[in-house]
């Protein structure tokens, strides 16, 4: 991987930033996906463009859209993408080859403390949000648990749980000064490091144990 990537995708994540940070602008959404249409391009060009990865930046990008049209309307709609998202992102992480339950006292803590934090206003949101906490954790967890694991994978499963974490806790516990920023800055960064583990070539894994 040369550095162009990296530096066209950071680019694009910034302007985004950037332009969110001036209010509503025209074709929001279309730029809110440009970084993740980079990384469609990146798998589609290396011939590692596995179905569930593909899966999983459409559906990353429908909920992107969704939440950018109308985020407020549309917020149950993009958790449903988001979710299948990150089920079709555990699917690519198959064959799982170990196991680390110590690892499950912190994410079952951490998950407890935010769910506890906006329970009080959750309402009817409580199932759903119960649900998508379910499965975020699992694909984190399943990124130390794949025989693929590697740093890239374990670090995007982490970013994605501090970016849905903020994204809860801003929207039903209280409002998280530049909130916007960070979410989309905690997405980004999980969104390239899973799709730069995925495209590990076989050589450059590390080697498994038990």
């Amino acid at each position: 991987m040369t550095i162009t990537i990296p530096f066209c995708f950071s680019l694009l994540a910034v302007a985004y930033l950037w332009l969110s940070q001036q209010g509503e602008f025209p074709l929001s959404f279309l730029v809110k996906i440009l970084p993740l249409l980079l990384l469609t391009g990146w798998a589609l060009r290396q011939n590692q463009a596995q179905k569930w990865l593909l899966a999983a930046l459409a559906f990353s990008m429908l909920g992107d859209v969704l939440l950018a049209w109308d985020g407020e309307r549309l917020f149950v709609f993009g958790l449903a993408a988001f979710l299948l998202g990150h089920l079709s992102y555990l699917m690519n992480l198959r064959p799982f080859t170990r196991f680390y339950p110590a690892l499950l006292l912190p994410y079952l803590g951490f998950a407890a403390v935010v769910l506890s934090l906006m329970w009080p206003q959750l309402g009817a949101m409580a199932l759903p949000v119960c649900i998508y906490i379910a499965v975020i954790l699992s694909m984190s967890f399943g990124t130390w648990c794949s025989g693929r694991a590697n740093p890239w994978l374990i670090a995007g499963g982490l970013f994605f749980i501090a970016s849905d974490s903020l994204i809860g806790l801003n929207k039903f516990y209280q409002a998280i000064p530049s909130a916007g920023s960070w979410i989309m800055l905690t997405y980004y960064a999980a969104q390239f490091a899973l799709v730069r583990g995925f495209l590990q070539t076989p050589t450059q894994l590390q080697p498994q144990s038990d």
